[in-house]
């Protein structure tokens, strides 16, 4: 059985550097692989260009640290007045 790819770190997403993003490959047994992730900070740590063209139903580059890519849709972007939260939902191959 292969490992399921994870993931917990800073990433680059669509241009945007984003400080703590994780990720995670779903691999329901004989069924398709998909991957997932959110990203989650304060409102202090607001990156520079956030949200940019993140919040456009295309598909943007994700890109880890160690030069691992994959494309993802943000499926969500909220604020409570303190916190900024990203859903993200992977539409190829897992960053490996």
């Amino acid at each position: 059985m292969t490992e399921r790819f994870t993931y917990s770190g800073s990433a680059t997403i669509g241009g945007v550097q984003l400080p703590n993003v994780r990720l995670q490959e779903n691999a329901p047994d004989g069924g398709l692989r998909s991957w997932e992730g959110s990203a989650r900070f304060s409102a202090s740590d607001t990156p520079e260009g956030f949200p940019g063209d993140l919040e456009g139903p295309q598909s943007v580059l994700i890109e880890l640290p160690d030069g691992r890519t994959g494309q993802v849709l943000v499926t969500s972007i909220g604020f409570n007045g303190a916190h900024w939260s990203v859903g993200l939902l992977g539409t190829g191959p897992a960053p490996k």
